[in-house]
């Protein structure tokens, strides 16, 4: 009697944690209709249940693993979330073209390690054709119907013509053109460029209006006044300023025929910047002053006059 009792007691304890796990997990399918015509859609859910450290894999459906049914479209497998439990949930798009009943049979979920985890029920399906009445005389096919032009339709062969036209059209000009000896596209006036000192000059008088160094931007300051200076010898000299170092400038600069002292004061404002921009130092008001001087003498000892511009083109 002892030996009953405690074989009893183990098979209990063996089925009970089966029984508790089997209601942690529910495994579902269904179908929003068991009737279509051929050829309808149908929609069908599968969905499992379980808590949220499930892991579960979905079984695999192919195109072929219903008889009489075809997966038109899938979804991606879903995942909902709450307090206890995990929702997966997968949707399918299914239909069939021929009539007869069919089953999507049941569907096993596993976990990683091959352990069932549910089952889904099987769902039969019935597939309806179109009644024919017999009883009705057989009638002949009707002709096709005639459907007017549309203005979509037509147009493309319009566009077509239109291009072969002009196509045509421009190949009679461009023949016309070079029997008389004259060029196929007009000369375009070349725009006149504004000279190097007249740019630097404007600039200087918009960043003297600025009034930068006297509310303390001195850092903003001296970038603004480096770039005019720099763009004005590029524009003049064609010498490569911006991507130049201070000192690669001055040397650059001696090779021009400019007078030593305007070569002084430039390098050294270049160099007051070069402190302002990188060493956060903060000059004088007269030396503020005198950098834009700098600038603006050297601008206006420099520039290239409109007589020797003239003379220039000339020659």
């Amino acid at each position: 009697m002892s030996n009953s009792l405690n074989r009893l007691l183990v098979i209990i304890y063996c089925i009970i944690p089966l029984f508790l796990n089997a209601q942690n997990f529910r495994a579902e399918a269904k179908v929003d209709s068991n009737h279509i015509l051929i050829g309808d859609h149908l929609t069908f859910q599968l969905s499992f249940t379980g808590d949220k450290h499930t892991k579960v894999l979905f079984p695999p459906i192919s195109d072929t693993c219903f008889k009489g049914i075809e997966i038109i479209e899938r979804s991606i497998i879903g995942v909902d979330t709450n307090n206890q439990n995990v929702v997966f949930r997968q949707k399918f798009i299914l239909t069939s073209y021929d009539s007869g009943y069919y089953t999507i049979p049941a569907l096993s979920f596993y976990d990683f390690d091959s352990v069932l985890l549910g089952e889904t029920n099987p769902i039969h399906i019935h597939v309806n054709t179109l009644a024919v009445d017999t009883a009705a005389a057989i009638k002949d096919i009707k002709p096709p119907l005639r459907v007017p032009l549309t203005l979509g339709e037509i147009l493309p062969y319009v566009l077509l013509f239109l291009a072969s036209a002009l196509i045509i059209g421009l190949g009679i000009w461009f023949i016309i053109r070079l029997r008389n000896k004259k060029p196929i596209l007009p000369k375009l006036k070349e725009k006149e460029k504004i000279p190097a000192h007249i740019i630097a000059l404007n600039a200087l008088e918009s960043l003297r209006l600025k009034k930068l160094w006297q509310q303390g931007e001195y850092k903003l300051y001296y970038s603004e006044l480096s770039e005019i200076f720099r763009m004005y010898i590029e524009n003049r000299w064609n010498i490569q300023a911006m991507e130049m170092v201070s000192d690669e400038i001055i040397q650059s600069l001696m090779q021009q025929n400019i007078e030593t002292e305007h070569i002084n004061n430039i390098q050294f404002t270049l160099h007051l910047a070069d402190m302002v921009k990188f060493a956060k130092g903060q000059p004088l008001p007269n030396e503020n002053q005198l950098a834009f001087t700098h600038v603006l003498d050297f601008v206006n000892a420099t520039k290239v006059l409109e007589e020797q511009i003239d003379k220039k083109v000339e020659a």
